[in-house]
């Protein structure tokens, strides 16, 4: 939230700023209907959601979203101008108003999640228009955005696209490979990420707590599938996480593949092959 909201706008079209009608979103991308950020019931509506996953949920930590929000209809809206107005929000060097309006409303969800002993995390977005001090922020886009949330105080999980998005291919040849969204993240790359820039200071560095994979699945159907794209990309995720820089050897670690692929074929395991040879079927839960 506020973006990618189209499924919620479809049941409460007077969230929005059109006031719709709207239609669960039945195609790839990004809609420009997002939740009003001028609309007080947006906020109301907000506070319910939240308040029911915080029932659900026990972790200290919630993820609230903020990424890939468009800011047309809130340039066009008349409640939204209002309040950029009433809150005094205008475009400088750093942001733009409308994104600043953003911060307005993923800080209204922060401190409601603050009042219920919660912490907010959210997409690399969040720091484009200031966002509270205390909120985790996953940095998606380039590590570049992470350093900059941990240079700005905000503690990061790293999860880069063009390292740990393992819903890309993993091989050149997609021909040979399982349908994939589209990139190339092969396994020595991912194996080559390296979590804390050696730049950064020791206050920002120490605000890197980690990394994690993506897998989304537009395009993965099955979970054999879905293991192929982890698999073996999890363990060279796990060696980045866990083992420091100098000790991280490649040869070493395909070595320990070698056994490790053993055990996935022992248990069944769907992965993909250590050599450029052809990939299994994905809806086969065997490897070939």
């Amino acid at each position: 939230m506020p973006g990618h909201m189209v499924a919620a706008l479809s049941v409460y079209p007077e969230l929005g700023c059109t006031g719709g009608p709207y239609e669960v979103w039945r195609r790839w991308g990004i809609s420009d209907d997002v939740l009003c950020a001028g609309n007080d019931s947006t906020y109301a509506f907000l506070d319910d959601v939240f308040s029911e996953i915080i029932d659900l949920f026990p972790s200290e930590v919630i993820h609230l979203g903020g990424d890939e929000c468009p800011k047309d209809r809130w340039n066009d809206c008349p409640k939204c101008l209002a309040k950029m107005k009433e809150l005094g929000l205008k475009d400088d060097k750093g942001s733009s108003a409308a994104e600043k309006l953003q911060s307005h409303v993923t800080a209204h969800v922060i401190d409601f999640l603050a009042s219920r002993g919660r912490r907010a995390m959210g997409w690399d977005e969040l720091i484009d228009g200031g966002v509270p001090a205390g909120t985790m922020i996953m940095a998606w886009q380039g590590a570049d955005r992470g350093n900059q949330a941990a240079a700005l105080g905000h503690d990061v999980v790293m999860v880069p696209t063009k390292y740990l998005y393992f819903d890309y291919y993993q091989s050149r040849d997609r021909d040979n490979e399982p349908l994939a969204i589209g990139g190339f993240v092969p396994l020595d790359l991912t194996y080559s990420f390296e979590p804390c820039d050696s730049t950064l200071t020791p206050d920002a560095a120490s605000r890197i707590r980690g990394v994690q994979a993506n897998v989304w699945t537009e395009y993965i159907t099955t979970f054999p599938h879905v293991q192929y794209m982890l698999l073996p990309r999890l363990a060279a995720l796990s060696e980045l996480q866990w083992v420091s820089p100098d000790q991280k050897d490649y040869p070493r670690f395909l070595a320990s593949l070698v056994r490790l692929t053993r055990l996935y074929s022992a248990f069944g395991y769907n992965f993909r092959p250590l050599d450029d040879s052809p990939a299994s079927n994905p809806d086969n839960n065997t490897n070939p």
